[in-house]
């Protein structure tokens, strides 16, 4: 993000950044006083960042009682995962309609090479940086690049599953296999088995979810009070 942006737009993307990767944990609460000494700003842009969360349904903005980072969803994150099984087993078919996949599958073998690297370093990060290249590569194959917007947004109801699943389920080399299947697939130019391979990576994402919930009700929408101030993760998060 450039250095002259609006401190609202940078303490937006800061905020977004820490809830996607979980290192404000669903269901805390968000003090704007923290925040605004943190960016030395007075509250104004803070609380402008947090409408911009509140309608990209990321925290509530409760009168009266405070803002907490959303909870997460189930029934939204199906939805998610319905939306992008539709589109990107259509996108496989797109793709293993054109007469080769050659250079496609050398890309997708040098993204899986730097994903198989940051799982051995245990490097969450870059795992879930491997996994995002893997999926938009893809996309991007199949001529419609725009549907990469949609695909998006659904993968972000799926984003905190991932970060909080790679460290504490150790998910990466999971992941990168369900990856390769899908490479072998498109290089045999077999549509059904790289269609098949999609959604079993796809349904992983509840199937951890269900775990994940069971670990961390409070961190659900099933749970009625929110989490304990986020003190110490709020300073673990750095302004990005």
């Amino acid at each position: 993000m450039r250095a002259d942006a609006p401190l609202s737009v940078r303490i937006h993307a800061w905020l977004r950044g820490a809830i996607l990767d979980v290192e404000l944990v669903p269901g805390a609460a968000i003090a704007e006083a923290e925040i605004a000494r943190r960016f030395a700003s007075s509250r104004t842009p803070v609380r402008e960042a947090l409408l911009r969360l509140e309608d990209e349904g990321l925290v509530e903005i409760r009168p009266q009682r405070g803002t907490y980072v959303a909870r997460l969803d189930l029934v939204r994150i199906e939805e998610a995962q319905f939306v992008r099984q539709a589109v990107e087993c259509a996108v496989l078919r797109r793709v293993c309609a054109r007469e080769s996949q050659g250079a496609l599958t050398r890309e997708l073998g040098a993204i899986l090479r730097r994903h198989a690297d940051a799982v051995a370093r245990s490097d969450v990060q870059g795992a879930l940086d491997g996994d995002t290249a893997f999926h938009r590569t893809l996309v991007q194959a199949s001529g419609l690049p725009g549907v990469w917007d949609v695909v998006a947004r659904a993968r972000e109801l799926h984003h905190r599953i991932r970060a909080m699943a790679v460290p504490e389920l150790g998910t990466g080399r999971r992941a990168l296999a369900e990856h390769r299947a899908v490479v072998r697939a498109l290089r045999a130019g077999d549509v059904a088995a790289a269609e098949q391979a999609m959604a079993v990576h796809l349904a992983r994402n509840l199937v951890l979810a269900g775990t994940l919930a069971r670990r961390h009700p409070d961190y659900f929408n099933a749970a009625l009070e929110p989490a304990a101030a986020p003190t110490r993760l709020m300073h673990a998060a750095r302004p990005r």
